[in-house]
């Protein structure tokens, strides 16, 4: 009988640590990079994992800076386990890139995710926020100097997203300017993010998609290029590549000249894609888009407006769509 007493109380200690917090411990995370993986060259295709057994796929943008966990030959190429924070659903995920030997770049290149929010400060050195926050890198090449150091620093349950540049100085980087990003339970901040040299000078534009919801049934996605302009985040270009609009109706249907003029309307939902067109050294940008206009109790648009316009660089900005 005692024995049996004895193994159920060592039964009971082993257990009462997951009893007493009430829920599973979380896993831990994977050990500090071995390096690092600047897509300076293009993007790369990740393959995440799945717990069936299934890997789910998706591409990681040009200019996105990745921690390096571990590395591995298969049939003859290196492959890279790398973090990278899936922006559709603010999960970072663990996963898998092609790379070479001479792609890894050393540890001490780049500050920590740690350090990072320590130099943020504030709310980031709490251990619930530090813990819960997670940070997209791009480096962002500039026409002079080195390239700066851009994050999406991310705290989902508290609703507060940033975009963050950090320069370096002596050997450390410290956050120079930040923009906050609108981020609730119905607005994911932002859902994808590219880094290209628009303007053909050798600096970048960071290009984003961004989700925002003014009423219940209007709502969308601009599209912002953003431009490193004397240190600062500069939004250089902005358009809806989606816009519902149909908490309201227009008691009479009117088409406005010129077309682009509609985009966003009471009643109408337009659709558009943004493209880039070759000119000179730089690009200029395409907005192709259609508008549907709809009146109260038709599920099916009564009309609709093709609209295409390019808008060039003027030195200073993108020409704006209206």
């Amino acid at each position: 009988m005692k024995t049996r007493i004895v193994a159920a109380l060592l039964l009971v200690s082993a257990l009462l640590p997951g009893i007493a917090s009430g829920k599973e411990r979380k896993p831990a995370g994977p050990a500090a990079p071995i390096g690092w993986l600047y897509l300076d060259r293009g993007s790369r295709r990740l393959s995440v994992p799945e717990p069936d057994l299934q890997k789910a796929t998706r591409t990681v943008p040009r200019g996105a800076l990745l921690p390096v966990f571990k590395t591995k030959e298969k049939h003859g190429a290196t492959f890279g386990q790398v973090a990278a924070l899936n922006l559709k659903t603010g999960i970072l995920e663990l996963g898998w890139v092609d790379m070479t030997s001479s792609d890894l770049k050393p540890r001490e290149s780049y500050p920590l995710d740690g350090e990072l929010k320590e130099s943020l400060g504030g709310a980031y050195l709490e251990d619930f926020a530090s813990e819960h926050t997670d940070i997209a890198r791009f480096l962002v090449r500039q026409s002079t100097g080195p390239p700066v150091l851009l994050c999406y620093v991310v705290t989902m349950p508290r609703s507060v997203a940033k975009l963050v540049i950090f320069t370096q100085s002596q050997g450390k980087y410290s956050p120079t300017v930040a923009s906050s990003i609108p981020l609730t339970e119905m607005q994911a901040g932002i859902t994808s993010f590219e880094v290209r040299d628009l303007v053909g000078d050798g600096s970048d534009c960071v290009i984003t998609n961004e989700p925002f919801r003014e009423q219940a049934d209007t709502y969308g996605t601009n599209l912002r290029i953003r431009k490193v302009v004397n240190g600062q985040l500069q939004v250089v270009w902005q358009a809806p590549i989606e816009f519902r609009n149909l908490s309201q109706y227009s008691p009479k249907l009117q088409i406005l000249q010129p077309p682009e003029l509609n985009i966003g309307t009471t009643g109408s939902i337009t659709t558009a894609e943004v493209t880039f067109r070759p000119k000179g050294r730089g690009q200029v940008v395409l907005w192709t888009g259609k508008v549907d206009f709809f009146v109260f109790g038709r599920d099916r648009p009564v009309n609709s407006v093709n609209i295409e316009k390019t808008c060039p660089w003027d030195g200073k900005e993108f020409a704006p769509l209206r």
